[in-house]
């Protein structure tokens, strides 16, 4: 029986309609929830993020897909078309294609009404699988009906069902109408899309937790689609199995007077919080217990953080402490104050007797003042260390967090250094190849010396790359600040990324300023400042940023080009904490002195894991290709930030930054911030955060 013949196409379809339940939703060949092919009006859980590759004679898109709002699903995918010559030299090979998609749920189904959702396919760049489209989803039983309409390659009626078998839950079986235009697609009498006539379409789907695959045919074409599913919304992925115990909250001996006397009772407790990962730490005596300020370099959430040093002061601090306020810092800024007014319903609250709810009648948490210079809050009494303890760390550590391998060295301030004898820098699209890469040994080194005062900088060393191949000078007609980084990953195997100076300052309560000068980054140094205001009430902040920048050389480490321009940008973010949502919008003069905005859009899952995207509109006018005089190309693209304690036995501050954008465009270019204080808030307050956001739970 052949699969496109009557008897094979009656035979499914009765299977299809013959029983009842629950259809999972499945990702189509282009990564959007769909069919076969064909797109349907199903979203996967909100949260979800699919990492696929696919087969459909002669296309292989390897695709993303996540579903970022509970009704708006965003896929990308990058399509090789097999046969089809991508007229950029033999280098490059196949045709390849960049895409995004976007799927809206505007109905979901109940009752008797079915789910309605519109969506576009390729809506921005080369419009290559460019499509728009309406469609409407029904369950009946085990079985899912959908009929939708769509235009441009998408060319009509088109539809399916898809049953999921009763016997086996993993297994389902799927049938659709495909409408794809084959025959009009780019290159396709070259690539053999022509002989494809759409129509009829059948397969067979396995899914089981987090991976799934699906085998296809039409008419004498095979086609396969496999896909991964991360769910995004799991706050960790891995159990802290090595994550350090609690410390015991046992009660101290010494009373306030004795323990004040006595000169090893503070280097004792300090030793313990170094011990702990904590660093900067002041410690003072206010008439009532103790003030302290502190911050923790391991620990991801702040709150947990104050909590487990919380557990040491009430052990080692004296006995008979009336109250606790704990200050805690980033980049030697204060940020949060926890005041414990009754440390012994915080003992109970240790020690399990009493719920969060009950320990916040007595826990005030509050933006912080700002420090003075000699002791914790500016009103106590500083308790001075008799102990010399920067001896603590002086062991270099073996780190695995986030790197193959790497060590690290800290001292008990923010100074540390770090080898990472391993990196990969991946760049795609280069017209004399698909993609380059360049693999690197990096060290980090930064020291404090003084009050929010740092000189920071990193080095690098290539060990192998391919990007050196690239012979294609960039022809862009606006200043070249980002379309010639080939130059500078190709000239000289040492580099020097980063050599500068960062003061962080605090005028006033919720405003935060930095002060830079130095070498930002590969191609560019400079001097300038930041400041940042966070409102006491209200889902939004505001800050500016201004820096003066010349033109680093790619032939010396400290040679310039005859480029120098200022940029200043004026930002705004607004927050909707119940969806983990924020909205940024940036305005000014950009790199290559083009003025205009730049619009972000994020969401941070429970997992800490940050998915966004940026889209720029500004006066510069890229005519490279595929930008023209009639229609400038406009600087866009996706980014992606991990939180690696969600995926390690161990907690840790350590993130991965991805982002997936041209990277030899001169538009909407921003320099790289030595310190963005936005970024660095956000995190530690958990601005957008709604799960453990600013006066979240204490962790133990």
């Amino acid at each position: 029986m052949l699969p496109n013949s009557p008897a094979f196409r009656a035979l499914l379809l009765s299977t299809v309609v013959a029983a009842a339940g629950a259809v999972a939703a499945q990702p189509s060949s282009s990564g959007q929830t769909g069919l076969i092919n064909m797109p349907d009006a199903r979203l996967e859980a909100d949260g979800t993020l699919r990492l696929g590759v696919g087969w459909s004679d002669p296309y292989l898109p390897i695709w993303s897909s996540i579903s970022l709002l509970p009704r708006l699903e965003l896929s990308a995918r990058y399509t090789v078309i097999r046969g089809l010559s991508s007229g950029l030299g033999r280098g490059f090979g196949d045709f390849k294609d960049k895409a995004f998609d976007a799927k809206a749920l505007l109905w979901r189904e109940r009752g008797w009404w079915p789910s309605l959702a519109l969506g576009a396919q390729d809506f921005t760049g080369t419009g290559v699988f460019k499509s728009n489209y309406g469609v409407l989803s029904k369950r009946l039983g085990d079985s899912d009906y959908t009929v939708g309409y769509g235009s441009d390659r998408i060319d009509g009626w088109f539809g399916g069902v898809r049953h999921r078998l009763p016997w086996n839950r993993r297994f389902s079986l799927v049938v659709e109408y495909d409408a794809y235009d084959y025959a009009n697609d780019l290159g396709a009498a070259a690539s053999g899309a022509a002989r494809r006539g759409g129509g009829w379409n059948y397969g067979l789907e396995y899914r089981r937790n987090w991976f799934g695959v699906q085998l296809s045919a039409q008419d004498d074409e095979l086609g396969a689609n496999a896909f991964v599913s991360v769910p995004l919304m799991k706050p960790e992925f891995v159990p802290k199995i090595d994550e350090p115990d609690p410390y015991p909250v046992d009660r101290p001996r010494a009373d306030m007077g004795q323990w004040l006397a006595d000169t090893d009772s503070a280097a004792r407790l300090a030793r313990a919080l170094y011990q702990n990962d904590y660093k900067n730490i002041h410690l003072a005596f206010d008439g009532r217990g103790l003030a302290v300020s502190l911050t923790n370099t391991r620990i991801r959430s702040t709150g947990r953080a104050v909590g487990r040093a919380a557990r040491i002061l009430l052990s080692l601090g004296p006995a008979g402490m009336r109250d606790l306020r704990i200050t805690y810092t980033d980049q030697d800024l204060p940020i949060l104050t926890y005041h414990f007014t009754n440390t012994h319903k915080l003992r109970r609250y240790f020690a399990g007797l009493i719920s969060r709810q009950q320990l916040d009648n007595y826990l005030e948490i509050s933006y912080s003042d700002p420090l003075s210079k000699d002791a914790a809050t500016g009103r106590e009494r500083e308790i001075p260390l008799t102990e010399d303890l920067t001896v603590l760390n002086r062991e270099v550590q073996r780190n695995d967090e986030g790197h193959v391998i790497s060590y690290r060295f800290e001292d008990t301030d923010l100074s540390g250094f770090e080898v990472v004898p391993f990196n990969l820098g991946v760049f795609f699209n280069d017209p004399n190849g698909a993609a380059r890469f360049n693999l690197f040994a990096r060290a980090n080194y930064r020291k404090q010396i003084g009050t929010g005062r740092f000189f920071e900088t990193s080095a690098e060393l290539t060990l192998y790359e391919n990007v050196s191949k690239v012979e294609q000078a960039s022809n862009s007609t606006l200043p070249h600040v980002r379309s010639d980084i080939a130059l500078y990953l190709q000239e000289s195997r040492f580099k020097l990324p980063r050599l500068l100076i960062n003061q962080y300052l605090q005028p006033r309560q919720r405003v935060y300023t930095r002060l830079s000068a130095g070498l930002y980054e590969l191609m560019f140094a400079g001097a300038g400042g930041q400041a940042l205001y966070l409102p006491a009430r209200g889902n939004w902040a505001a800050d500016l940023s201004a820096d003066w920048l010349h033109q680093r050389s790619p032939t010396g480490l400290f040679k310039f080009r005859d480029y120098d321009t200022v940029t200043l940008l004026g930002d705004f973010h607004y927050r909707l904490p119940a969806w983990g949502v924020t909205a940024t919008v940036r305005a000014g003069r950009f790199l290559a002195r083009d003025t205009g905005v730049r619009f972000e859009l994020k969401r941070r899952f429970r997992s800490g894991i940050t998915f966004g995207a940026w889209y720029t509109r500004t006066d510069g006018k890229d005519i490279t290709p595929p930008g023209s005089p009639g229609d400038p190309y406009f600087d866009k693209g996706l980014f992606l930030s991990i939180p690696l304690g969600s995926m390690l036995t161990r907690d840790t501050r350590a993130r991965s930054e991805l982002s997936l954008a041209p990277w030899t465009r001169d538009v909407g270019q921003m320099v790289v911030s030595p310190g963005d204080l936005y970024t660095t808030l956000e995190r530690r307050l958990g601005l957008d955060n709604p799960y453990q956001g600013v006066g979240s739970r204490m962790g133990q």
